[in-house]
């Protein structure tokens, strides 16, 4: 069985969440803040180097990074299929996830620090303003690249799964999807009713 290594209130631990639940792959998640010693354990340490979650470890396959898993997962366990046949298509998928991943992702990450995990007397208001702001606009492209379509690229995808954690973490932060922007709304309401949406909540 696949080991995940991971903790609850990771965003890139649960786009490989939704992945194992699309495809109906049982796992054993390993929570890396629940015991000490396991972010200190060989096995750990060789899927990730770094440190950082999510991390695998498949037989003698070990890999971190929630991209280079999910693309392992989707080729080892075929159906559904969560990247397009085409090379051209799955190209066009990475781009847009290395720049939505160093943009909007990474603002969403900002602002939960700022929201969250820094003391209340350490947050600064213009700094969230600012990052709503700048999520605002990621949600704008997200929702231009949804005219006319169910899916940001079609058919459901790792691109889709790219997103949701982050996107679906925005209210708490004083942030969602606006009502004007009618795609992404639609796109979302759509993504939250697949079930692996809520099976990767835990």
């Amino acid at each position: 069985m696949i080991k995940l290594f991971c903790f609850p209130r990771s965003g890139n631990s649960r786009e490989v969440k939704i992945v194992l639940a699309e495809k109906k792959v049982p796992f054993e998640p390993v929570n890396v803040h629940g015991d000490p010693a396991v972010k200190e354990s060989p096995e750990f340490k060789k899927a990730s180097p770094k440190g950082t979650v999510p991390a695998i470890v498949d037989g003698d396959v070990f890999l971190s990074e929630a991209y280079a898993i999910n693309r392992y997962l989707d080729k080892k366990f075929p159906s559904p299929p969560l990247l397009p046949s085409s090379q051209e298509k799955k190209d066009e998928i990475e781009k847009f996830i290395r720049e939505i991943d160093k943009g909007m992702v990474l603002n969403i990450g900002l602002l939960l620090i700022e929201c969250i995990l820094k003391p209340k007397d350490q947050q600064r208001e213009e700094v969230k303003e600012k990052k709503r702001r700048e999520i605002a606009d990621g949600l704008e492209k997200i929702d231009q690249m949804l005219a006319g379509k169910e899916y940001l690229f079609g058919e459901y995808s790792l691109a889709d799964i790219a997103v949701t954690p982050h996107i679906s973490a925005l209210p708490m932060l004083g942030s969602g999807i606006p009502a004007y922007l009618k795609n992404a709304t639609a796109w979302f309401e759509r993504i939250k009713k697949r079930p692996s949406f809520a099976q990767s909540q835990s």
